[in-house]
């Protein structure tokens, strides 16, 4: 694992214990719409970041080759995206499913996701042939 693999890993745990001393401030009922909403959007941040980060360390150089194109997205962002879609539509049509959320469920909500976004980080879905697959780089890639 890289040296930003396991920076992102230690973070984690940092970030859980975190919003646990903050969680006196957030409310003991959420929505489902807010809380797949927030979830969402957690998962496209951790990405963003992430995304930034790898695009600060890659200088470009006139020898580099021309990026590749491929018919792929990255299963993060179709997630988190799908996620907020989701989130935005339960919220517009009223659903008041709620759930009851202790100090200790919000930190373990943000372990999970964060979690959950490291492992599929390198992850790609790919229409043509349909398949979900390992793509380490997909940052380069320019969609078809």
């Amino acid at each position: 694992m890289t040296t930003a693999e396991n920076i992102e890993l230690a973070l984690i745990p940092i970030f859980g214990a975190g919003l646990w001393l903050l969680s006196t401030e957030l409310p003991n009922k959420v929505g489902v719409g807010k809380l797949l909403l927030g979830a969402s959007v957690l998962l496209l941040f951790q990405g963003l970041i992430r995304d930034l980060w790898l695009l600060s360390k890659n200088k470009p150089s006139e020898s580099q080759p021309p990026p590749r194109k491929a018919s792929c997205l990255c299963v993060e962002s179709t997630i988190g995206i799908t996620g907020v879609v989701v989130g935005i539509l339960a919220l517009s049509f009223g659903i008041a499913w709620s759930v009851a959320m202790s100090n200790g469920a919000w930190s373990v909500l943000v372990m999970v996701i964060m979690t959950i976004g490291f492992a599929i980080k390198d992850y790609v879905i790919e229409w043509n042939p349909w398949r979900v697959r390992r793509e380490k780089d997909h940052i380069n890639i320019v969609l078809e």
